[in-house]
């Protein structure tokens, strides 16, 4: 079954190594990126013009968020943080975002959101919604703010914040990664469609592992088919102990 977050199912995942057996993910969309994520959102749950959080990294939060602005009217959000050194030598931020409002037939459906980042050439963010461009979003002399040891947050924006920066929202989450590559949207797709059949191969009881022939193999921060799970724990296709784990309040380190 697919993962059902909300205010009391709060999944993370953490930034640094985990009993010595996990790489160090916290730096891994400071450059070049892809993020993919399948989710539906739960409007009826979600407060009018209050906006909650679906996936972020956590400070000044960057990630994909979506807002009720009425009984009827959902925007879905893509946002990131930028710094840049003015004349005067202080740091300049900025947020830039990319909107786009729900039609009435993809509310309470699974949904695609794919953010790709091209940090060098062309410093921009490629936004997409199920398959289309909506939006991009130029970062030209500024640089992506760096989110050393923030989290990956499924489901608000910051457990760790106060509780009116928290942002939580309910979100049903079917399939989710990040690279620290930029791929073009089409290799996105074949991602999705092929992972089970060309990409990974079956470890046991149905969970899945990436080959390890797989060239992207090691740019994955994280890969998660949410369907695939233990009685312990949610599954990671990377195998490499960066996992989802459920948010405990005053016990993150369990």
């Amino acid at each position: 079954m697919s993962l059902i977050v909300d205010k009391d199912n709060i999944f993370f995942i953490l930034p640094e190594d985990r009993y010595s057996i996990s790489s160090r993910t916290d730096g891994m969309m400071d450059k070049d990126f892809t993020l993919y994520a399948k989710f539906k959102i739960f409007p009826e749950a979600l407060e009018i013009n209050k906006e909650a959080f679906a996936f972020s990294r956590n400070g000044m939060h960057s990630g994909i968020s979506v807002t009720k602005v009425d009984e009827n009217k959902c925007i879905i959000n893509y946002s990131y943080w930028f710094v840049k050194t003015n004349a005067k030598g202080k740091y300049e931020y900025i947020c830039k975002q990319i909107y786009y409002e729900f039609d009435i037939n993809e509310l309470n459906e699974f949904n695609e959101y794919v953010m790709i980042c091209d940090n060098h050439d062309e410093k921009k963010i490629d936004c997409y919604f199920n398959k289309k461009l909506i939006g991009t979003i130029e970062f030209g002399d500024y640089d992506k703010l760096p989110y050393e040891q923030a989290f990956y947050w499924f489901g608000c924006g910051d457990m760790l914040s106060s509780i009116e920066n928290r942002n939580i929202g309910k979100f049903e989450f079917d399939t989710a990664f990040v690279l620290n590559k930029a791929i073009d949207k089409i290799e996105v797709d074949d991602i999705i469609e092929n992972y089970k059949k060309k990409y990974t191969y079956e470890l046991f009881d149905g969970l899945r592992k990436l080959n390890f022939s797989y060239p992207l193999r090691k740019h994955f921060a994280f890969f998660c088919d949410f369907n695939q799970t233990t009685r312990y724990k949610v599954w990671d296709m990377t195998f490499s102990g960066n996992y989802p784990q459920i948010y405990i309040e005053n016990n993150i380190y369990f």
